[in-house]
């Protein structure tokens, strides 16, 4: 009878033990094993001559050969700089999703693959610095007549001009040592360390733009002011968000409007028009949550990051937007 963890632990772990559609999307994050094999063929041409992490010292030092014809097609890699590989590059492949899913030690995945946690460190910080520059293009900002072209009947009905939603979502990190640090990760809405991340999903649930990441203690305004985003906006968009987006001056400074929930003074009751208009944006809102709500099935954001994977952040989090860009959308 086959069981959840059917594989041999004297068995370096393979893809192709993941038998079943099910724990590939355990396992990975991906909805299928044909993505998988999709990705791996995308990136394992790149991956073939990539130069592996091993400290900052040791990596800018040596400059990388061009693998020979022999190596590109068997993966034999003998005579690079640095130590050959102890993985074929489809485990380096599955040990990398399995860290982002899973959020798995760097010890436990040593374990499963039969190598040292030094190793499995390298591996993932140079497969998440390959995936993170070759995977940007699945984050594409769409044009106006793209957005309107795929834009959902919730949306034409009453919110046609919409080109995005956005909001900025929070991931846990581990408590810093160093007082600056500590101060920059600070959340006050969270009460925690955390890192921050703005983006924009268009009205079918793609994410078209992501920030780079912003201490816990950054303000939404300040994030959409400073990571670029005012310079993606044209003329005549609009721009859905929450109360909280303060933004109605930066975005006609670039012929563009804010479409935000109603307000009301402290002792006032909102008007049923107020009421109507904030429920509806509340129901198509909805969907930058559930994008959010992808993000975090990927527990390596969803989970307290290590403070030894900060430097990496703007990384993971790229590199988990595109691999949620590869689900069906979220609304038709």
């Amino acid at each position: 009878m086959e069981t959840d963890t059917d594989y041999s632990v004297s068995v370096p772990m393979q893809f192709e033990q993941l038998t079943r559609e099910l724990k590939v999307k355990v396992c990975t994050g991906l909805p299928s094993p044909e993505t998988f094999q999709f990705l791996f063929d995308y990136l394992s041409e790149k991956a073939r001559s990539m130069q592996y992490w091993r400290g900052g010292k040791q990596t800018t030092k040596e400059a990388p050969q061009p693998p020979s014809p022999f190596q590109l097609a068997t993966g034999f890699t003998k005579g690079r700089p640095g130590p050959e590989r102890k993985l074929r590059l489809e485990q380096e492949f599955l040990l990398t999703l399995m860290k982002l899913r899973l959020a798995l030690l760097t010890i436990d995945l040593g374990f499963r693959f039969h190598v040292s946690a030094t190793t499995v460190s390298s591996i993932f910080i140079t497969w998440i610095k390959l995936m993170s520059k070759e995977l940007s293009v699945l984050i594409v900002w769409p044009s106006r007549q793209q957005v309107k072209k795929t834009l959902p009947c919730c949306f034409r009905k009453l919110y046609p001009k919409v080109r995005c939603i956005i909001d900025c979502f929070e991931c846990f990190t581990e408590t810093p040592s160093g007082l600056d640090l500590a101060a920059t990760l600070w959340s006050e809405y969270k009460h925690h360390y955390t890192f921050k991340v703005l983006v924009a999903i268009t009205p079918n649930g793609a994410i078209s733009y992501v920030s780079s990441c912003y201490g816990g203690r950054a303000s939404d305004v300040f994030i959409v002011r400073n990571s670029g985003f005012l310079n993606m906006i044209e003329p005549y968009d609009e721009i859905m968000a929450d109360r909280g987006f303060k933004i109605r001056e930066d975005l006609m400074m670039h012929m563009a409007t804010l479409c935000i929930p109603p307000s009301c003074a402290s002792s006032m009751q909102m008007l049923p028009h107020d009421i109507r208009e904030t429920s509806n944006i509340a129901n198509v809102r909805i969907y930058v949550e559930q994008a959010i709500g992808r993000l975090k099935v990927f527990l390596l954001l969803k989970n307290e990051l290590p403070i030894s994977l900060l430097p990496l952040a703007d990384d993971i989090v790229r590199v988990c937007c595109a691999l949620c860009n590869l689900l069906p959308p979220l609304c038709i």
